[in-house]
């Protein structure tokens, strides 16, 4: 069975110092490979080096090994704004949504056995602005307001997510809902069956055992990924990339402290970037120790 993701990973729970032996080693293993390669030759090839050294990636990332919570009967809409809803600028856009088959507030069962970081309200709905970090949404009852909008076009995304912030994956349970502020010709920022990536996981500060394993999570529309199709790019600033080719729950482990620049990226099958504005999304994330501010 081919894995659904592509990396090279350092073991498990590998402390810096075996790190730094780990990549001493693989230095002078490409050293001799260079120094055997070159003895036929009057002059070493220069880039040898980089064709036997292989980039190694400081992190692993692994499908999550609890199934994914079944949620059959979920469904989201979003009741206001309309679609395409023209509104004047600095005027307060007031967002209703309507759902049924998932209970915001409630405790995800199993959550306590997956190791995560949960919110301590409970489940709740992930609303997106734009391409803003999502907002947890714990009453579906009251509007929420969006107040200073720039002039243009904006987009709503949202979905249902467990306590442990996974999103619902129901047919039914995602939404997505374009407006206008100020004058100007219409242009949606996305055509409904166009390939969409909504990044969702991970943000913010990871403190102590929420580090060890770090969730990655997102929501597709218009596309089904696959080895040979699209597949999604995970790339953390200095330490390397991997892809994903199941809509699945990842886990991130290995990730050491301070601030890492976190980019999710939608593949086509070519390995070029799917256009779109909202296809490539970047979060800086936290990792702290134990009690770290």
């Amino acid at each position: 069975m081919r894995p659904d993701f592509q990396t090279i990973p350092l073991p498990r729970g590998r402390s810096s110092a075996s790190r730094s032996g780990h990549k001493a080693r693989i230095s002078f293993l490409c050293f001799l490979l260079v120094a055997v390669a070159g003895c036929g030759d009057d002059a070493p090839d220069p880039d040898a080096a980089d064709r036997v050294a292989p980039p190694v990636a400081d992190f692993e990332l692994v499908p999550s090994p609890e199934p994914a919570p079944e949620f059959p009967d979920a469904r989201l809409g979003i009741a206001l704004p309309e679609e395409g809803e023209r509104f004047s600028e600095g005027e307060t856009v007031e967002v209703s949504l309507t759902l049924s088959g998932f209970e915001v507030g409630a405790a995800t069962p199993e959550g306590e056995e997956r190791g995560l970081a949960r919110a301590g309200d409970g489940q709740h709905v992930h609303l997106i602005l734009n391409n803003e970090r999502y907002r947890a949404i714990y009453d579906v009852d009251e509007p929420v307001r969006l107040t200073d909008l720039p002039p243009g076009d904006h987009l709503l995304r949202a979905f249902p997510g467990t306590d442990w912030h996974e999103s619902v994956k129901t047919p039914g349970a995602f939404a997505l809902r374009t407006f206008h502020v100020g004058e100007g010709e219409r242009e949606p920022p996305v055509q409904p069956d166009e390939p969409l990536l909504t990044y969702s996981r991970p943000v913010g500060e990871y403190v102590g055992a929420d580090a060890d394993s770090i969730l990655v999570d997102f929501y597709l529309s218009g596309v089904r990924l696959s080895p040979e199709g699209y597949r999604v790019r995970l790339s953390i600033e200095g330490m390397g990339e991997a892809l994903i080719t199941t809509w699945t729950p990842h886990v991130l482990v290995g990730l050491p402290e301070g601030e890492h620049t976190v980019t999710l990226e939608l593949l086509d099958p070519d390995g070029a970037s799917v256009p779109g504005e909202f296809n490539r999304t970047e979060r800086t994330i936290t990792v702290s120790p134990s009690g770290g501010g």
